[in-house]
């Protein structure tokens, strides 16, 4: 089958939504499918057309500028996004391509579709926003295609109850045999694995951390990654009573970052925002045990809860370090729930259910493939 992936950014951009769709893509085309996305350039320099392990990358709008508009409140570049709606468009109306997956954002690529495609088109929610705007999207935009699926079951719930359309789950996968486990008594300390953002809330999981030391936790605290809030986040952890057990990494490569997951014991996600964060996936895999917060915006802890891969807590310092040390203390019992929890997610499994349900839709409107 021809797919083609409308979503706002792709690699070599970083983030939970290009690794979603690279990496579903890519396992699609294993399956024998060709698959197309079409973006938006997130930084200049960027060819319009290239291949990435076989997926055709289309950067529909590359003005180099998507990242840093002129007006920084905005966030982001929108005639790069109007460009790029208006481009898809044209693209969808060729019908060159037998199913479309469209992620949630830039949105707007939404209303671009032509009637005609919509049927075999579905929209992928990788987040719930409880901006009153947002809200109203997410009831309207899920009775504009065909079908929707979401990141995690909670996500999916949310979607089905504010638009009244039945919403299934494509969660972002894993290759579970790049993971290493070890067993406990190999492992010690807490980790934080992931973008630099304010919106990941790093100062509740250092403040916490500086808690559970006090009472025993074994090991230190170890944050991986990089972005615009690293100097906040540097600063934070030298301020904090634990700064020797503190240590801010940067970015680290795939095989650190797979060591960090088999060696540590307790993985941390204080973040107030996520749909589902990929790192948990991993550190399923890994058999590490996951703590996060009960943010209403949070989608990792409705992961962590279905699996029962770890402890979901309040939101403050001292229950997160409570739940750090009762992480450290039942690892075993979370470990085995995580690693059978991370058969099901990996990618595999995933891009089969994609494509069987691709195939019964292309059916169903009399197309041959």
């Amino acid at each position: 089958m021809r797919f083609a992936f409308l979503t706002e950014l792709y690699a070599p951009s970083v983030g939970g939504q290009e690794v979603f769709f690279q990496e579903l893509g890519e396992a699609m085309v294993r399956r024998g499918h060709t698959v197309d996305v079409y973006c938006i350039g997130h930084v200049g320099g960027l060819a319009d057309v290239e291949v990435i392990n076989g997926v055709t990358l289309h950067r529909e709008a590359n003005s180099g500028r998507y990242k840093a508009p002129r007006i920084k409140a905005l966030r982001r570049n929108w005639s790069d996004i109007a460009r790029y709606s208006a481009r898809i468009r044209r693209v969808v109306a060729r019908g060159e391509h037998d199913f479309y997956l469209l992620n949630e954002w830039p949105l707007m690529h939404v209303l671009a579709l032509p009637g005609k495609v919509r049927p075999r088109s579905a929209l992928h929610w990788c987040e719930i926003r409880e901006d009153p705007l947002l809200r109203t999207l997410q009831a309207q935009f899920p009775k504009m295609v065909g079908s929707n699926f979401a990141v995690g079951e909670a996500v999916a719930a949310a979607i089905t109850e504010q638009s009244g359309r039945e919403c299934g789950v494509l969660p972002s996968g894993i290759q579970a045999e790049r993971y290493r486990v070890a067993p406990g008594d190999e492992r010690s300390g807490a980790l934080y694995v992931g973008r630099l953002a304010p919106h990941k809330n790093l100062p509740l999981l250092i403040d916490a951390f500086a808690l559970a030391a006090e009472r025993g936790f074994v090991g230190d605290l170890v944050i991986a990654g990089d972005g615009p809030s690293r100097e906040d986040v540097e600063a934070s952890a030298r301020r904090n009573p634990a700064a020797s057990r503190v240590r801010v990494l940067g970015s680290v490569d795939e095989a650190q970052k797979i060591e960090l997951l088999s060696t540590s014991s307790v993985l941390g996600m204080p973040s107030r925002r996520e749909g589902f964060p990929r790192v948990i996936a991993e550190a399923m895999a890994s058999g590490l045990p996951v703590v996060t917060a009960n943010f209403s915006e949070n989608g990792g802890k409705d992961v962590v809860k279905q699996y029962g891969a770890g402890l979901v807590c309040g939101t403050e310092p001292a229950d997160f370090a409570d739940a750090l040390l009762a992480a450290q203390a039942g690892w075993d019992g979370y470990s085995r729930a995580g690693l059978a929890g991370a058969a099901d997610l990996d990618w595999s499994h995933i891009a089969e259910k994609l494509e069987k349900h691709a195939e019964r839709t292309v059916d169903m409107r009399g197309k041959t493939r």
